[in-house]
């Protein structure tokens, strides 16, 4: 996710600082608002250390579009009421693993 106004890099530090310290918090949420959605997909999130993005969503497995940009919009939504912003946005990002199944463990980096 990243906002629709580029942040300076001071402002985009720390908002994922914020995003960072309440990833347990928001993953509790999400998986609230997904199984009251009865979208029962896993969904691995993180706060990347570069880029523009404030913040990431993988799935291990590929579930039709419409049902993924349900999950999308629910993760922007809960995303940007714990920052008190709307006007989050997403994009796609390949993605692939080789020889390998994908966990959590694979996607979070301390």
């Amino acid at each position: 996710m990243d906002t629709q106004n580029k942040l300076s890099p001071e402002k985009l530090e720390a908002v994922r600082m914020i995003l960072r310290q309440s990833l347990d918090q928001i993953a509790a949420d999400v998986g609230i608002a997904l199984r009251e959605a009865g979208l029962s997909y896993p969904v691995y999130m993180t706060v990347p250390n570069s880029g523009d993005a404030l913040a990431m969503i993988i799935t291990s497995i590929d579930p039709p579009t419409d049902d993924w940009e349900k999950v999308v919009a629910i993760f922007s939504k809960i995303i940007g009421d714990r920052l008190g912003a709307g006007g989050l946005r997403s994009r796609d990002l390949p993605c692939a693993a080789a020889n390998s199944t994908m966990n959590g463990a694979d996607v979070i980096t301390g």
